[in-house]
């Protein structure tokens, strides 16, 4: 009786989980199941249409969530709009959203898995306390419909595959609200930078923001003023993904452009700078966007920044903040008893006869790099010419930092450079050098400079300073404004082109008429004697060698005794080419390796005889001479005679 009611009590369970009118077999493949509930007609619909009902008829196993008929309607979703090859493929996306490859009941969901479905989009469940399974915002009603190939969990909504997320300046231009900002952006050229691999985290300004800021983007066109553009820019921006929840009252994050910004956190509204953020956390593909509702301004830097005017383009080197806002337009004003009317600065007091449009054009903008500095002076233009016919603008537009010694376009007139005399690849070659000779790798201010000081140019020559009076001259040239900054280094004005000292020419080797070497045994010279006529060149070259040798005089045939003075090639080295040439006709010289003495590494070389004194052999009937000699060839001859004798004897 116990187990008829245990059955009954377990049929009426399993009998909950399905549809009244369902007709699930665990023999029947995961389309036939669907197709048999009665409440799945348009999911086995848009999988016919999608052709994926063989797919899903396949061995699997596979984990199908089942959006019901009315699931499908809610959605809106009409298999009658996806007749083209584009279309059906996003069919086959939304379907295969509710695919996953492998079989997950009910009990091996937990609360915050997620999982990758079979269109390689992720999809996450949530797991309620009271036991209710979602797999994103669709709950799941009937769970564990077993098939033959799988398992079934139907579902009351259709889910939708996340889109792919697109890069911050897109993700900017689609929101509607931040024209300006893209504009800026591609004004400045940083379109591409914010769509390269990030993170980054941007801040991002409204349209209404820019207006308040007074931001006119055709009032920065200038090289100047595309610099200010970017700095201002890249002040939105910081490096690595900061999202809302990471940011804490207080904190501080250095921007793109180098200067801070400071977060306040307070009532849960959190600004940067000041500026409110009015959306937080808006998801690209390389980084996030919090919308701000003002335009961050950097602070002034430090030294280091520039006058420029933006009608004439040009600097005011040496002006500092003050004296950079110190101009302005006056007509008849009375100063000293004058009537004054033009471009008067109130701090140096100096009148200039300019338009007024000049002379409120004067800005306080960032540096910019040491070429385009040098045009803007207004005294460089043969610098300029000059480093453009030799190709080296590029080079001082570089990272850096460097160093320049800028001669004024009167210093090359009294120098008499004449650019039209460079025209071979040899003299653009010279003109590199001499401009290279005023360029020294690093910053090197004015206040770094001491009397006496040493310093070696780009072009491998050296620069020597000195100091007095408070007069600085560089290789005699006067320094007559230090301290010109710019992005990439510092400029220093002088009054003379420096030329490079004429190169040390290097003697000419003689040709060698016989090489030593090493034998292979590298303990003996190869060959270890020889013979030269007086005025040829003994060269000793070896490459390489295991062991260090070296060629050192000694005072005769094989001695240990080096000669005073004599004939080395210097300190044993594994590579040697050592050259000398005999110009004393009838000697020999004798040498040694020095490490290899103890064994035995010596050498000859004769020159000519060698100096050997050769005694005539005039008197060959004397007693002396001849007797002795006849005596010992007859010696010779009777003892081998008595030899054979004995020999025949034997026999």
């Amino acid at each position: 009786m116990k187990r008829i009611l245990a059955s009954l009590i377990l049929a009426s369970l399993v009998m909950t989980t399905l549809p009244l009118n369902a007709t699930a077999a665990e023999t029947d493949d995961i389309p036939t199941n669907a197709a048999a509930t009665g409440v799945h007609d348009s999911l086995v619909a848009a999988l016919a249409h999608a052709d994926l009902v063989t797919t899903l008829e396949g061995t699997g196993p596979f984990t199908v969530f089942a959006p019901t008929d009315d699931a499908f309607a809610a959605a809106g979703i009409n298999l009658a709009d996806f007749d083209t090859a584009e279309e059906n493929a996003t069919l086959s996306d939304i379907l295969l959203y509710h695919v996953y490859s492998g079989a997950v009941a009910s009990s091996d969901v937990t609360d915050g898995m997620t999982v990758g479905m079979a269109n390689d989009g992720d999809a996450t469940f949530t797991v309620a306390t009271d036991g209710t399974v979602m797999i994103g915002d669709a709950t799941v009603t009937t769970a564990d419909v077993q098939s033959s190939n799988g398992v079934i969990h139907i579902i009351d909504k259709v889910l939708m595959p996340p889109q792919p997320l697109s890069d911050i300046p897109t993700v900017a231009t689609s929101t509607g609200v931040h024209t300006a900002l893209v504009a800026a952006l591609s004004q400045a050229g940083l379109v591409e930078t914010l769509q390269g691999v990030g993170p980054f985290t941007v801040f991002a300004p409204t349209d209404a923001a820019f207006t308040a800021a007074g931001i006119d983007l055709s009032e920065l066109t200038t090289e100047a003023g595309l610099a200010t553009l970017t700095d201002i820019l890249l002040y939105h921006v910081v490096a690595g993904q900061v999202n809302a929840a990471d940011v804490t009252d207080g904190l501080v994050a250095t921007a793109e452009n180098g200067d801070n910004l400071t977060f306040a956190v307070s009532n849960g509204t959190v600004t940067v700078n000041g500026a409110n953020v009015t959306s937080a956390d808006v998801a690209t593909s390389n980084g996030v966007i919090h919308v701000i509702d003002a335009v961050l301004m950097p602070p002034a830097g430090p030294p280091g920044e520039i006058c420029y005017n933006l009608n004439t383009h040009m600097i005011v080197a040496g002006a500092d903040e003050a004296t950079c806002g110190a101009y302005m337009y006056v007509e008849n004003y009375s100063m000293n008893g004058q009537e004054i009317t033009g471009c008067y600065n109130s701090i140096t007091h100096a009148v200039s006869n300019v338009s007024q449009a000049v002379c409120e054009s004067y800005m306080w903008t960032p540096s910019v790099d040491i070429a385009m500095t040098a045009g803007a002076t207004g005294i460089h233009t043969s610098l300029v010419a000059a480093l453009a016919k030799a190709n080296l603008v590029a080079t001082l537009q570089g990272d850096g930092p460097f160093t320049v010694f800028a001669p004024s376009d009167a210093a090359f007139t009294a120098a008499g450079i004449n650019l039209d005399d460079f025209t071979t690849d040899a003299q653009i070659a010279a003109l590199a050098d001499i401009l290279l000779f005023h360029v020294v790798s690093g910053q090197v201010n004015a206040a770094d400079v001491t009397d006496g000081l040493v310093a070696a140019a780009v072009n491998g020559d050296n620069l020597t300073f000195v100091v007095a009076n408070g007069t600085v001259t560089v290789n005699g040239a006067t320094v007559t404004l230090a301290d010109v900054p710019a992005s990439n280094g510092v400029i220093h004005v002088i009054d003379a082109v420096l030329m490079p000292p004429t190169d040390v020419v290097e003697p000419v080797l003689p040709d060698c008429d016989v090489t030593v070497t090493i034998a292979p045994s590298g303990l003996k010279f190869s060959p270890s004697e020889l013979t030269v006529t007086v005025g040829q060149t003994v060269c000793w070259q070896w490459e390489d060698e295991s062991m260090a040798h070296n060629v050192r005089e000694v005072d005769g045939d094989e001695s240990t005794t080096y000669a005073a003075d004599g004939i080395t090639s210097g300190a044993a080295a594994t590579t040697v080419d050592f050259r000398h040439t005999f110009d004393v006709d009838s000697t020999s010289f004798y040498y040694a390796c020095e490490p290899h003495l103890a064994s035995g590494m010596f050498g000859k070389v004769v020159v000519g005889d060698g100096g050997i004194v050769v005694v005539p052999d005039n008197d060959m009937d004397s007693d002396e001479e001849s007797v002795p000699g006849f005596l010992g060839v007859m010696a010779t001859v009777a003892l081998a005679g008595a030899a054979f004798v004995s020999s025949r004897r034997d026999e």
